[in-house]
């Protein structure tokens, strides 16, 4: 069994969180002021997530020079970076603009993988190829990180980049029926698909590398997410994720390591999490009733092709169906296990001055947030749909769509998100 530090401190931590605590290995949530204590010393492993509305910058700007230096010292000294996404772009060799942007990513570079699919969008310097499942080439089936692997496999992919260089493990093979590209994100089609280029140019989805004494893994795509929509399923690339901290356990001579607290192994008021375990139960009711309702809109205009966001091969009012009939079971799920879980995962809230773009949240202010989103959307809703719409992730904090289902930091990704915390084992893994 390994320790495995993930970053809460920005983005989506809980699939990476779940499929490796299931595994049999000891996780936990650390933020920028544990990173600049040097807690992550204690630990095997290091991963850093997708991000959330802010991407890259949202999880890199907390941490700042020396928060990126910190994290690249640790890897020099034998540590293992395993990134996703956003994850992987704030270790790669990145655009010179975005570093203008964000300069302490260059403290953080760990590898010469260059990102691929550079471009002006909403994500900052990076265009999207799309979202849902690729197919990936196995190009290094004798790596352990590829131990397992078929020769071809599907992995989700959500905006995220493609390399060139580094030593790659996978290639860019083509699109399943379920992507979409993000030329199509508002209907129509286009000649010219990005991720069809990617294909035809052979670029890498994943590649990994050495770095001083350490390992660097980059998943530009998502194997800790699953294929459904709510993304909270197990896919067959979680193995990859798995087997990166069994390749890092084998080379590292599994040292030991000093222990360091972190921020989540304060103790919680039990006044607090007394009160959020008497009112899971009456939050998620609330929960259902708000996607009954909302439900009874799916026909309106707001859901129109162009004038919402498909993906994953799905029409934008098949997504906001699929979505709200989801959330009340997910929530239910987590609600289920919050008399026996321990008080980390139920309660935890990151102090209001962070400023955290997500994420790590406990399972009743997860369940907090998917409450507001779809009070927000009903709110939000207006006779007549949204007028007009020139970019998928227009209006993002305000559309019902994207409050309700447009991403995996929408109510469905929050009700999973609290759901997948509820499927770790019973274990003290944030609190001592």
């Amino acid at each position: 069994m390994s320790r495995v530090a993930i970053y809460g401190g920005g983005g989506s931590p809980y699939n990476h969180a779940a499929i490796l605590a299931q595994a049999g290995h000891e996780v936990r949530f650390v933020f920028p002021v544990d990173v600049l204590a040097g807690a992550l010393e204690s630990f095997d492993a290091f991963v850093m997530p997708g991000g959330a509305y802010l991407a890259m910058q949202g999880q890199l700007d907390p941490l700042g020079v020396e928060g990126c230096r910190a994290i690249r010292q640790y890897v020099e000294a034998g540590g293992m970076y395993i990134g996703s996404c956003a994850g992987s772009y704030d270790a790669a060799t990145v655009p010179a603009k975005f570093l203008e942007l964000c300069p302490a990513q260059g403290e953080l570079c760990l590898l010469d993988a260059e990102v691929w699919n550079v471009g002006e969008s909403q994500f900052g310097i990076l265009e999207s190829p799309g979202i849902g499942e690729l197919i990936a080439e196995n190009a290094a089936p004798d790596h352990p990180v590829m131990a397992g692997m078929p020769e071809t496999f599907p992995v989700t992919h959500y905006n995220g980049p493609f390399f060139t260089g580094g030593q790659v493990l996978a290639r860019v093979q083509g699109r399943g029926p379920r992507f979409t590209p993000s030329e199509s994100f508002l209907g129509g089609a286009s000649g010219d698909h990005l991720v069809d280029r990617a294909s035809a140019a052979g670029v890498a989805n994943i590649v990994v590398g050495d770095r001083g004494r350490g390992r660097v893994v980059l998943f530009g795509s998502h194997p800790e997410f699953g294929s459904s929509l709510s993304l909270e399923d197990t896919a067959l690339s979680a193995r990859m994720l798995t087997n990166a901290v069994a390749w890092q356990l084998d080379e590292s001579g599994r040292p030991d390591r000093p222990h360091r607290e972190v921020f989540t192994d304060q103790p919680l008021d039990s006044v607090l999490v007394d009160s959020d375990r008497a009112g899971i139960e009456p939050l998620v009711a609330r929960i259902t009733e708000r996607c009954a309702r909302l439900r009874d809109r799916t026909p309106e205009s707001w859901l129109d092709d162009g004038a919402a966001m498909s993906m994953f091969g799905e029409s934008p009012r098949a997504i906001w169906t699929a979505a709200l009939d989801e959330i009340p079971g997910l929530a239910a799920e987590a609600a289920s296990a919050a008399a026996t879980m321990p008080a980390d995962l139920l309660s935890f809230r990151s102090p209001a001055e962070w400023a955290v773009d997500a994420g790590y949240l406990g399972v009743h202010p997860l369940l907090e947030v998917v409450d507001r989103q779809l009070a927000d959307a009903e709110t939000n809703w207006r006779d007549g749909g949204p007028g007009d719409v020139t970019d998928p992730y227009d209006h993002m904090l305000e559309s019902p769509y994207h409050l309700v289902a447009g991403s995996y930091l929408a109510a469905v990704g929050g009700a999973a998100s609290a759901a997948l915390l509820s499927r770790m084992p019973n274990q003290e893994l944030a609190s001592i």
